[in-house]
């Protein structure tokens, strides 16, 4: 039996880990801020030495696009700085690190419809995607970890995309949102299916460096509000196409962002699905909990 600790335990991703590690013959750790300060060396070593952990994951993360742009020494010091501390406890405890990171690591652009893949070069052209470029280097310079970016994660839970539009989309006639932008929605709970089957099957011990992980196909913002819109049969609100300039964000957002995942697609334990079929799945399970 290994025994894995997952660090942001609270967000939408943990919450999804702790959904679908039940049943497993590993014992799962769910840690949350008020568990262990991922910011804190001595803190993160005294959690991973005390509970002989074999594997970390983490999914903690400053996650603000908009908010690293008015505070990066927030997003660098999450994102990054304990990102190279953990990687740092792992090595020298010989533990296995998944570290998840994201597809605004690459810039994109207009022009661009070829996915990015793991040996593509990352420029990313805001902040919180710079934090998290420096968090993947530190993890693959430090220790034979395993950095696993995903894109547009959401959750029947949390603060994300998805709960949002569902939210405005019953208060308002009318919702504008921006189509410029390009890239896959990715089920949290699709994702934690792939992390504990990569561990459950023992694939994790033949895997190191960068995988890609996200939903099948790809879309706008505008595309997934109205899917959601739909799937959800909200009637009443009208769901109109804007630009990124018009809605006047701070951060500057890749136009072309989605992700060749054939490397992990290729491990038996991961299963990708349409990103609609996932969306569907996600939808079921809030209208179960109403």
């Amino acid at each position: 039996m290994r025994r894995i600790l997952i660090t942001g335990g609270a967000g939408q991703l943990g919450q999804a880990i702790y959904a679908k590690c039940n049943g497993s013959d590993n014992h799962y750790i769910i840690a949350t801020h008020a568990d262990m300060d991922i910011c804190d060396g001595e803190d993160v070593e005294r959690e991973i030495v005390d509970n002989a952990i074999d594997i970390v994951v983490n999914c903690a993360a400053y996650t603000n696009v908009e908010g690293a742009e008015e505070h990066p020494e927030g997003a660098m010091a999450i994102n990054s700085d304990a990102v190279a501390l953990l990687a740092e406890v792992c090595h020298k405890h010989a533990v296995r690190l998944i570290h998840i990171s994201t597809d605004y690591v690459f810039g994109g652009d207009r022009e661009r419809r070829r996915p990015y893949r793991e040996d593509d070069i990352p420029q990313p052209i805001n902040t919180y995607g710079r934090s998290k470029a420096q968090g993947e280097r530190a993890v693959l310079a430090t220790c034979r970890g395993i950095v696993l970016r995903t894109s547009w994660l959401y959750a029947p839970w949390g603060k994300n995309f998805l709960r949002t539009i569902l939210r405005l989309a019953c208060e308002r006639k009318e919702l504008s949102v921006v189509d410029d932008q390009r890239g896959t929605p990715t089920s949290a709970l699709g994702l934690a299916e792939a992390i504990v089957g990569i561990i459950d099957s023992g694939a994790i011990d033949n895997m190191s460096g960068i995988y890609h992980y996200c939903d099948g196909g790809e879309c706008t913002w505008y595309d997934f509000a109205r899917a959601i819109v739909e799937e959800a049969g909200i009637k009443g609100c009208i769901i109109s196409p804007t630009t990124s300039h018009e809605r006047g964000m701070k951060a500057e957002r890749p136009t072309y962002s989605a992700l060749e995942c054939s490397r992990i697609g290729d491990i038996n334990a991961v299963v990708i699905l349409p990103w609609r079929e996932r969306l569907s799945e996600v939808m079921d399970i809030i209208r179960k909990a109403l």
